[in-house]
């Protein structure tokens, strides 16, 4: 009788130890994202080209960490920004952005609005927002 309990409880001691080792590795130790959407224009119309919209970290909101981030635009000029997952949006702080077009030597994008430390758009990403809508428009004059 005694051996027989013995068995069952280190069947059971096993167990519990199976599951908190499964469990342990399915924590995220991602930081917090805030979903990011938008339009992108071009003289306050559509694009009716396709691109990228990059979002270079310049300064992290007080206890992240800077990450990088992008987001596809499509002919109408909408868009949703990833930094892990599609559609998860930036970590808190501040971004220089720019906008690539697919077709550099097809595109109405002014070669100013390519590059982030020239194009003069720019985003806060407070730790405390639920969801940014960030519209950029694009001048060609």
């Amino acid at each position: 009788m005694y051996r027989r309990g013995f068995y069952w409880h280190r069947l059971f001691a096993g167990a519990i130890a199976l599951v908190i080792v499964s469990l342990s590795g399915c924590g995220n130790d991602r930081p917090k994202t805030i979903p990011i959407n938008g339009l992108v224009t071009i003289d306050g119309k559509e694009p009716g080209e396709v691109g990228k919209i990059f979002f270079t970290p310049t300064k992290a909101a007080e206890g992240y960490a800077t990450r990088p981030a992008s987001g596809s635009f499509n002919a109408q000029g909408k868009y949703r920004v990833m930094s892990w997952a599609p559609d998860d949006g930036l970590v808190p702080g501040h971004y220089a952005v720019s906008v690539n077009p697919v077709d550099p030597n097809k595109t109405a994008i002014p070669a100013k609005y390519q590059q982030s430390h020239s194009s003069g758009l720019e985003v806060d990403v407070s730790a405390d927002e639920r969801k940014v809508d960030f519209d950029i428009d694009v001048h060609t004059k």
